[in-house]
């Protein structure tokens, strides 16, 4: 098989084939049309907040443009029929106090806004449109356009909001979810100081804290048992297990969860689960 130079292409080398068809052409054109994550959560366009006026005057850009470079993407899920402008007032700060700290030679912003308007009560307005225009006027980022429906819905599912709960979910640069409820540490921390409020990570968390420990652990550990910290347990994958007695599906599942157990400490005996009780 005859390449040419100067021909911009990708090859896949197969073994499945006879050694004069060994690369596979698949150009670089076609890769492009790859879809990226933004695109993927977003839809293809954003609707520019900055463009919008009182009267139809609007303008979109391509998601992949607008969310391209952001170190933070924030999905921002508010009801327009229910006022939130303490909130907005805050996130409005947020927003400009982190991007005027980020680099000034770096066209890309730190963090970028998505907001997604919902409403509480369909019977509430009778011109979804304009509250859903009104919703957004004189705010600097962007929004799911008006007309998307279905994909504000598999948003909605996707990050489990709650009718009538305004709710801000943090990504980070790859579209995993920082934060699914960001919007209490922003008004525990206005400033921002410990923003992007990334989870501790489970060896602070528990750190100081004694485990009562139970089962396999108990007899290979026989004379170690007592204050038993995180840190004691063997390194490995572990799981953890939040569960209550009052609860009659928790009731059915932990006998199958215990079988389960048993059966991947034959495989890896690193494994461990650690009980979280809801009981009181």
């Amino acid at each position: 098989m005859e390449l040419q130079r100067g021909t911009v292409e990708v090859y896949t080398y197969s073994q499945n084939l006879s050694d004069s068809d060994v690369f596979l052409k698949t150009p670089i054109s076609k890769m492009a049309q790859k879809q990226k994550w933004q695109e993927k959560i977003f839809g293809k366009n954003l609707l520019d907040c900055s463009s919008l006026t009182k009267t139809n005057e609007q303008r979109t850009s391509p998601t992949a443009d607008v969310l391209h470079g952001a170190e933070i993407v924030g999905v921002y899920f508010s009801f327009a029929n229910m006022q939130s402008d303490d909130f907005i007032k805050k996130l409005k700060d947020l927003y400009e106090r982190i991007n005027c700290s980020a680099n000034s030679d770096s066209s890309a912003r730190k963090l970028e806004v998505v907001q997604v308007v919902l409403w509480a009560h369909n019977d509430v307005y009778s011109d979804f449109e304009t509250s859903h225009r009104d919703n957004l006027l004189n705010l600097p980022w962007f929004a799911v356009p008006y007309n998307e429906i279905e994909l504000k819905t598999r948003l909605s599912r996707r990050y489990r909001i709650k009718s009538g709960v305004p709710t801000l979910v943090l990504l980070d640069k790859d579209g995993g979810t920082i934060s699914a409820a960001a919007q209490e540490r922003l008004l525990e921390d206005p400033t921002g100081a410990s923003f992007p409020w990334r989870p501790r990570p489970v060896e602070q968390v528990l750190k100081d804290i004694v485990l009562q420990p139970g089962g396999l652990y108990i007899k290979e550990h026989q004379k170690s048992c007592n204050d038993v910290t995180y840190s004691d347990i063997p390194a490995g994958v572990k799981g953890f297990y939040f569960s209550a007695h009052w609860c009659p599906p928790c009731k059915a599942f932990t006998p199958q969860l215990a079988e389960v157990y048993r059966l991947v400490r034959k495989r890896e005996p690193t494994f461990e689960i650690i009980f979280v009780s809801s009981d009181r």
